[in-house]
């Protein structure tokens, strides 16, 4: 009986902390929900520059944690954390086997990102998506 509290409670929270919005996975910009667009609105991640991809990386989509694909840069937002890269650095895009796809982008001054996607998340979508922004760049 205390077990099958304790999975009511826990799915309780998942659902009530979850973005019921969002359907996660690679979204493309017309794709975004409002509580994504709201998010970038209160945070200064994008430096007047459009989004092409868009991928949270957490399981209850809350926006902590997401590679971002946009016009002018790559970038990986976690906690409040900013890396970016502009798309006229990047030197590199590897593709690696790990859990879903990993994506793995260096830059001329020897910087590196990894993002994994999740499988069945869409990250051929984001790979295709970046190598086809860098190559206008």
């Amino acid at each position: 009986m205390k077990q099958k509290l304790l999975t009511l409670l826990l799915a309780a929270f998942l659902i009530s902390s979850c973005d019921l919005e969002n359907p996660g996975g690679v979204l493309t910009y017309n794709e975004l929900p409002n509580s994504v667009i709201e998010f970038f609105d209160k945070t200064d991640i994008l430096e007047n520059e459009q989004i092409i991809a868009y991928y949270d990386v957490t399981v209850v989509l809350d926006n902590s944690e997401s590679a971002i694909l946009t016009n002018k840069n790559l970038i990986y937002y976690k906690y409040g954390r900013i890396e970016r890269f502009p798309l006229n650095s990047i030197v590199s895009i590897e593709e690696e086997d790990c859990f879903g796809l990993c994506i793995v982008a260096s830059t001329r001054d020897d910087r590196v990102m990894k993002i994994e996607i999740a499988p069945l998340n869409g990250g051929d979508l984001f790979l295709n998506l970046l190598r086809n922004q860098v190559s206008k760049v």
